[in-house]
């Protein structure tokens, strides 16, 4: 299981929001901004994409704007989750990525992108392709058929 902080929005940033979400290693903690007391949970992964981040001018990627920040980047999530799921797909299984979170929480961002930030199901695509590409080059026989459902339920 995994969690992660996307970077304030547009909104966010204008009401001047504070960020109330502390990481380090497999820990998330949420911080009562009244009375400072904090809350742990903890993950197989934590990841901090909320601030610590520089866009790349070459390839408008965000990306660590230094070497000690602790951002985490969508290669990184999807070299962390993404990788696996299509490893079995690629094998012939059937796969599946749940996004849970309340509306406005980020599960668009990790898994679709926005702009040139592209998410798990994109990459996850391209990769699949690349695979069925290098396998067709190698000169493999093997049939491939590829198929992507997603739902998405909305302001529930």
């Amino acid at each position: 299981m995994a969690v992660r902080v996307r970077p304030f929005n547009k909104r966010e940033v204008d009401l001047d929001s504070q960020c109330c979400i502390e990481m380090a290693g497999k820990m998330t903690a949420i911080i009562d901004p009244q009375t400072g007391q904090k809350k742990k949970f903890y993950f197989d992964y934590s990841y901090w994409s909320h601030d610590g981040f520089a866009v790349d001018a070459s390839t408008g990627m965000f990306e660590k704007d230094s070497p000690s920040s602790i951002y985490c980047s969508q290669t990184n999530v999807f070299d962390d989750l993404g990788v696996e799921v299509l490893d079995n797909a690629f094998e012939g299984y059937h796969t599946c990525l749940f996004a849970y979170g309340q509306t406005g929480s980020g599960k668009s961002y990790s898994i679709f992108g926005y702009e040139k930030n592209i998410g798990i199901i994109p990459m996850a695509c391209a990769e699949i392709f690349r695979r069925i590409e290098l396998a067709e080059q190698d000169g493999s026989e093997t049939t491939y058929s590829v198929s992507i459902s997603m739902l998405e339920i909305y302001n529930e």
